[in-house]
């Protein structure tokens, strides 16, 4: 399985461009915090998002769940797995929370805040005008 996670990260770093985006999500389980980290990038114009991580934050003893932690998990995984620069992320994508701030900034690149937050309503106020357009056929 090793083989094949290796495969995958190689084929990813080939196609991930020198700018992307990255989008983060974290939660909690017991006692272990769990980051998944998903980069958005264009190749030939075309949108995409790839799954670059999911995985517990914390390893040593000595980390924290603190802003340069995840700075440093971040660097490490892009620069271990897909021979990318942590200074190629352009913008972080992810909750309005302390960390995520603190981190966007001690990288330099803007924040775009709870944008998941938004896109939840905005398809759930779709489904809803789909739902009375199909009532509305099915008279």
């Amino acid at each position: 399985m090793e083989g094949v996670t290796r495969l995958v990260e190689a084929a990813i770093g080939d196609e991930l461009l020198d700018e992307f985006g990255l989008m983060l999500d974290g939660w909690s389980d017991a006692s272990e915090h769990y980051v998944a980290v998903f980069a958005w990038y264009e190749p030939d114009g075309v949108a995409k998002t790839g799954l670059l991580s999911m995985a517990p934050i914390i390893n040593e003893p000595e980390e924290d769940l603190s802003a340069r932690t995840h700075r440093d998990v971040l660097a490490g995984m892009l620069e271990h797995d897909f021979r990318k620069q942590v200074s190629c992320c352009k913008y972080l994508v992810g909750d309005n929370c302390s960390v995520n701030r603190r981190l966007a900034t001690m990288m330099q690149v803007p924040l775009v805040g709870c944008a998941s937050h938004r896109l939840k309503r905005a398809v759930q106020y779709q489904l809803v005008q789909m739902k009375r357009t199909w009532q509305l056929y099915k008279r």
